[in-house]
């Protein structure tokens, strides 16, 4: 059976060149504790240095975009095995950050093309923790408080951002019948 012609995808070599798992301990509070308890057991390190694991968003209009939704964080590395080979090495980012190295790894057949690399992930969140993954700031996380609150003002305690509190008024219709007696 001939080989599959190749396929274009962006891969990345290296998730980040020098990056060793001691970068990722959960020493401090904005560091997750499960992507450095997967980092520990499932990731690939380079003997010199350096992680071979990446982070990768779901391109929207794509079969993988269907299935897990665009957006959907993964971390892993395309594998790359033979030419035309489109399969992906790794795992849901938001699966490890829930369930640490019990997530483990996992290999995605054909999904490697409908993935784009989230470029200088790791640089990020070296500087600002588990914020270099929601950086709107829009979900919570275990393991304390992520706010200080200070009137209407709140204060991340990961990155530092500032939040101000905005109240929008709406109106509410509340449809009710009530029988006119006849």
């Amino acid at each position: 059976m001939p080989m599959p012609e190749a396929t274009e995808y962006k891969t990345t070599p290296v998730g980040h060149p020098t990056l060793v798992l001691a970068d990722l301990a959960p020493e401090q509070p904005s560091f997750s504790p499960n992507l450095y308890r997967w980092a520990r057991e499932s990731a690939h390190f380079y003997g010199d240095g350096g992680i071979a694991e990446g982070v990768w968003r779901v391109k929207p209009g794509t079969r993988a975009a269907e299935h897990f939704g665009s957006g959907t964080l993964f971390i892993g590395y395309a594998i790359n095995a033979y030419a035309g080979d489109t399969d992906f090495s790794g795992s849901r980012l938001i699966a490890v950050l829930c369930q640490g190295k019990k997530e483990g790894r996992h290999c995605f057949a054909g999904l490697a093309p409908d993935l784009e690399s989230v470029d200088g992930f790791w640089d990020r969140y070296l500087a600002v923790g588990r914020c270099a993954i929601d950086a709107d700031h829009q979900e919570s996380f275990s393991g304390g408080e992520r706010y200080r609150m200070d009137g209407e003002t709140r204060t991340c305690l990961m990155c530092g951002a500032i939040h101000q509190r905005v109240l929008t008024p709406r109106t509410v219709m509340d449809e009710s019948w009530v029988s006119s007696g006849h």
